[in-house]
């Protein structure tokens, strides 16, 4: 096993590359790290594609473009415009069918690709001729093509074909990244595989089954970071999709799995009583592993005259605001922080701005329209910031005044710690995990004690000794840095991945099915 491949899963970190860092993300990364680091040229980055049904090698010439960069986006390119006079644009699709079909036989001729590589040729052959059109000619000739259909039915699904590829082709989606990263020269062979890695959200698509597929034919080991059970014991509060899709995966993964870590210990503590609630395997405790996140301070920081022009940009005062870190969706409970704010406002005339930083996620659109049109809430009360990057997040969590969140459940809490790292005060809620990741240098303020939580949000503005005493207590904390966790992550893999190692017969599955998945058993 020593001399095989160890696939380190980044199809999340691909599939949402479009978005700001968020805290899944910044997981699967440093996992990466932690990975290529350790074992070099035996970690694969590598993503799954459902519809090709396997895994594909990220070459190394876009690799940090695409997971680091946000890179590699389709861009749309520029279409013609519409003739002057419609005999013109006949003409136009004259010659695009002229040309289609002219382009088309020159790619099929001498026998040198493949049949994958000849489709693509041949569609990129007729998407350059698409474009030589308008969008308005091509709906010129698309109504020509449904008449001919009525004489000559058999026509209708190249007409279907041909749509698909305008549209791909109008937006750019005809030479993408990813068909560029999903060919075949890049497919993983399984039987180079000995171990497989995931940190992200493994529920998004089949890749769990197909992992469990190739521990069962192929021998791989499975391992598999963990980073709560919000799904399944917050259903209520969860995304809808991701209810639905994470107790399949979480049972397959179940059945099929060599090695766990979570992100904390109450993380480990639900995952341990999940599945023995729900009949799976036993959970030994060598096979599930607590390794907490890291944080870091950025190394990199704006200038002062940078600083002045992000605060005066943001219509923010230096230590004079308060900061709520974390996507916007019911389960961080945006909501308990506006009722919150709105009675601190109707006893102070001099309310500090409370500042949400997060991209919008799952039903929070009434809640923002709600804070937005609020006319108890003075102007500026609560400030929304959607689109804030690494460097300008460092600025506000070094010149916040203190942090707050009541965030109903986690699996660890990221925003605590990272506050905590800088010195900042922090009153969060009850949750166990962030009481855990704050190791006793945050608040913790039940959410029913809503008369605590103004009294302490209101002195920690206002009192300079309650703010000085609560600065002392967040001093007090000792930061897990990401360099641990990655130490932590890999410590004994190459053990666990020596050919000495046996699994419990209770783990391998390699005989039978798992037991089916039944929704009331999640």
């Amino acid at each position: 096993m020593r001399d095989k491949t160890i696939l380190i899963d980044l199809s999340t970190s691909y599939q949402f590359r479009h978005w700001r860092p968020m805290g899944i993300l910044r997981v699967e990364h440093e996992v990466w790290r932690a990975f290529a680091a350790r074992f070099g040229a035996r970690a694969v980055p590598a993503i799954y594609d459902g519809a090709r049904g396997g895994f594909y090698r990220i070459p190394q010439a876009i690799f940090e473009e695409v997971i680091f960069r946000n890179g590699c986006q389709p861009e749309a390119p520029v279409r013609a415009l519409t003739a002057p006079r419609r005999w013109r644009s006949w003409a136009r699709i004259g010659r695009f069918f002229w040309r289609a079909r002219r382009g088309m036989r020159t790619v099929g001729q001498g026998g040198r690709y493949d049949e994958a590589e000849t489709r693509a040729l041949r569609e990129s052959a007729v998407a350059e001729e698409l474009l030589r059109l308008s969008g308005e000619e091509y709906a010129l000739m698309r109504r020509g093509l449904v008449a001919l259909e009525r004489v000559a039915p058999g026509i209708a699904p190249r007409i279907r074909a041909l749509d698909a590829l305008n549209h791909r082709a109008h937006y750019g989606l005809v030479h993408t990244v990813h068909d560029q990263i999903c060919a075949d020269r890049n497919r993983i062979a399984p039987e180079e595989v000995g171990e497989y890695v995931s940190a992200g959200g493994f529920w998004g698509d089949a890749r769990y089954r197909a992992a469990y597929e190739m521990r069962t034919a192929h021998g791989w080991r499975l391992s598999y970071y963990i980073h709560d059970l919000i799904p399944i014991l917050w259903g209520h509060v969860a995304e809808p999709t991701t209810r639905k899709t994470f107790p399949p995966a979480l049972h397959w993964m179940l059945w099929g799995v060599d090695r766990i870590w979570t992100n904390s210990e109450v993380t480990r503590r639900d995952l341990v009583a999940h599945a023995a609630r729900c009949g799976y395997p036993e959970l030994q405790s060598e096979k599930v592993r607590v390794v907490t996140l890291g944080a870091d301070a950025l190394s990199e920081t704006a200038p002062d005259t940078d600083l002045a022009g992000l605060f005066a940009h943001r219509d923010l005062e230096p230590g004079g605001y308060v900061l709520m870190v974390g996507t916007q969706e019911p389960r961080k409970n945006h909501d308990f922080a506006y009722r919150l704010w709105r009675e601190l406002a109707a006893h102070r005339d001099d309310i500090m701005p409370l500042v949400w930083v997060g991209q919008p996620g799952w039903s929070i659109g009434p809640l923002l329209e709600m804070v937005r049109a609020d006319p108890g809430l003075p102007h500026g009360a609560i400030r929304i910031l959607d689109d804030v990057d690494d460097v300008e997040l460092e600025a506000l969590y070094a010149h916040c005044r203190y942090t707050i969140y009541p965030s109903h459940y986690e699996g660890w809490g990221l925003p605590v710690v990272e506050s905590l790292l800088h010195g900042k005060p922090c009153l969060t809620s009850d949750a166990p995990a962030l009481i855990e990741a704050a190791e006793g240098c945050a608040e913790a303020i039940g959410l029913f004690e809503g008369e605590r939580w103004l009294a302490r949000a209101e002195a920690l503005m206002a009192d300079e000794a309650a703010y000085s005493a609560a600065c002392a207590q967040a001093e007090r904390f000792t930061p897990h840095r990401w360099a641990d966790f990655r130490a932590a992550l890999t410590a004994g893999f190459e053990a666990a991945g020596d050919d000495t190692f046996t699994r419990d017969p209770a783990w391998t599955q390699q005989t039978g099915q798992p037991i089916p998945y039944r929704e009331d058993a999640a």
